[in-house]
């Protein structure tokens, strides 16, 4: 009889704990899937769930009960954990994460496998397991980057996103914000910044007649005396904005004057006066990573 190290099971499994999870990660982000907290959970249940058949494989592995079914045990146990990490709204949609997701697994396999055991690398001394990681790590994001971006996106939203709450009339809105070097717009009465929000994600805190309003104008059409009729508490919040862009000599956006909006972070700090920029067209962020567009004079003021 030989000697058993479970240890050396369970340090696999945190291994291939990591590896599940950095790999449901970068499918989580390419293809924009639920990007919460509890995504994160359902993300490291799965992971976890992984580990577990590991470390199972290696105990049956142990007493000899691996059979020729493994392959499809495994590949179930692959379909389960995207199960619990993405629950699946349609069967085309379960088929995209299943091919991006084996796309990532094979080609940071393959990568890596390349990396350790290639014939034109020299190989001074055997590899320790987190030599491994740290090499599969590096493949899955050399991966993402060349593939879909995925590294400089992370670093962008990192230091160029900000999460705001804006307060309305007791109504309030959390939205994400990218750090806008080139917005420029200024309210033309009071020349106050003009922070730039897309309008779907105002809905319930903006009156509707609001936002049909500022639908017809960014159409190019122009409003009747129904269509200015608003409450007298609107009347006075209510700004015409100009501006300029490519393909369009020049455009009106409706705005509007909101009670504050808050920077959050570990303490919400309040920036300074700003409108409110409705923008009706295509989302700010392609991916919807954000939904407004800061002007970086605000910031001036808070750090």
């Amino acid at each position: 009889m030989r000697d058993v190290y479970i240890d050396e099971w369970l340090f696999g499994a945190l291994i291939s704990l990591i590896m599940n999870y950095l790999l449901l990660w970068a499918t989580e982000r390419i293809l924009n899937k639920n990007r919460k907290k509890q995504g994160r959970w359902r993300l490291l249940t799965a992971a976890f769930f992984g580990s577990i058949y590991y470390f199972l494989l290696c105990y049956r592995l142990e007493i000899g009960t691996v059979g020729d079914y493994e392959l499809v045990v495994f590949i179930g146990v692959g379909l389960l954990m995207l199960v619990m990490a993405f629950p699946p709204r349609s069967v085309q949609d379960f088929l995209r994460t299943i091919g991006l997701f084996t796309l990532l697994l094979i080609l940071t396999s393959g990568i890596t496998y390349f990396l350790l055991y290639s014939p034109f690398l020299p190989h001074l001394a055997p590899y320790n397991p987190w030599q491994v990681v740290l090499v599969n790590v590096l493949s899955l994001l050399i991966v993402t980057e060349l593939g879909w971006g995925l590294v400089h996106q992370v670093l962008l939203e990192k230091e160029c996103l900000f999460s705001l709450r804006l307060s309305v009339n007791g109504n309030t809105r959390e939205f994400a914000a990218l750090l806008d070097t080139g917005n420029l717009l200024v309210d033309p009465l009071t020349k106050r910044p003009v922070l730039v929000v897309e309008s779907q994600v105002l809905q319930g805190v903006v009156p509707p007649e609001i936002l049909a309003l500022s639908k017809l104008m960014a159409e190019g059409g122009l409003p009747d005396n129904k269509a200015l009729a608003f409450s007298p508490e609107w009347v006075a919040r209510i700004r015409f904005i100009s501006y300029t862009s490519m393909g369009k000599q020049k455009g009106f956006l409706l705005g509007f004057r909101p009670d504050e909006v808050c920077l959050l972070g570990k303490e919400p700090k309040r920036l300074p006066p700003v409108v409110i920029g409705l923008y009706q067209f295509a989302k700010l962020g392609g991916a919807g990573n954000y939904q407004a567009l800061l002007p970086s004079s605000l910031l001036n003021w808070v750090y």
